[in-house]
């Protein structure tokens, strides 16, 4: 084995985070890895992978993988290729998300990959209400480790499948019903007068829902406009630099302190 693949889906980057660190582990290894991100508009006719080891990469949203993922895989085909499923949550390995993988693997094995892997990355959570710095900062000195652990199963071929609990399957279940309220957070979302028209939240959009364009006559430069396909990543929220997104239908579920990946593993020795 000397060629792996790494697709990742990130919205407020604990996935991007994880993946590169994985990606470099494994370089450092002589392997030759391919990083990619997800984005829903790079998915078009059916992808042929000719890779080695293939690994996939995903927040869990709503105790399951992000729609994008399930698009994404379906439009993959893996040549049984030997593949690892890395979900990333602020839970980590709690009773609820031992089931977020299970779907993406179904639908990994219908294209044809050979999924022998399975691991959970805890990072720092950031629905609701963020851990404080303290405890951010002691999620955030264990995943060198975590990655070691998992570096070291992709170079082994290590096979392992995690345990998944009877109960789990339904939580799993209610969380893909739960997804349907995402559309309507993504379309209110409401842009404030200070936003600058940047386009930062455009580019890093996974889900390809949003589009500058001028929102009146009066408008100095374009703003954000959202469609019905946001899958509630929160990327465009927390990492706006001028604050001006704020949504109008389940702001409870926004920190007001904000995120920021970025000054939270400031002071952590990736």
């Amino acid at each position: 084995m000397k060629n792996i693949r790494i697709d990742y889906y990130t919205g407020t980057g604990g996935t991007e985070l994880s993946a590169r660190l994985l990606a470099n582990k494994l370089r450092s290894s002589d392997y030759h890895v391919e990083e990619n991100r997800i984005y829903r508009d790079k998915i078009s006719g059916i992808q042929k992978l000719e890779t080695d080891y293939y690994i996939l990469f995903f927040p869990v949203h709503s105790f399951n993988a992000p729609k994008p993922i399930y698009e994404w895989v379906k439009h993959l085909e893996g040549n049984q290729c030997k593949t690892a499923v890395i979900s990333v949550s602020g839970g980590g390995d709690v009773l609820s998300n031992s089931a977020c993988r299970c779907k993406t693997v179904k639908f990994l094995k219908k294209s044809n990959f050979n999924v022998i892997y399975q691991q959970m990355i805890q990072m720092p959570n950031n629905w609701m209400k963020a851990p404080d710095q303290k405890r951010c900062t002691a999620i955030l000195s264990h995943l060198p480790s975590k990655i070691d652990q998992i570096s070291q199963a992709v170079i082994s071929e290590k096979r392992e499948k995690p345990t998944i609990y009877w109960i789990d399957y339904l939580i799993s279940a209610l969380g893909e019903a739960e997804k349907r309220g995402t559309k309507k957070f993504g379309c209110g979302i409401k842009v404030l007068h200070c936003c600058t028209g940047c386009g930062l939240c455009t580019r890093n959009c996974c889900s390809s829902n949003i589009q500058l364009e001028p929102q009146t006559s009066t408008d100095a430069h374009p703003k954000p406009k959202f469609g019905n396909r946001c899958d509630m990543c929160l990327g465009c929220i927390y990492n706006c630099p001028q604050k001006a997104l704020t949504p109008t239908w389940g702001a409870f579920q926004i920190d007001k302190k904000g995120y920021n990946l970025g000054i939270l593993k400031k002071d952590i020795p990736f």
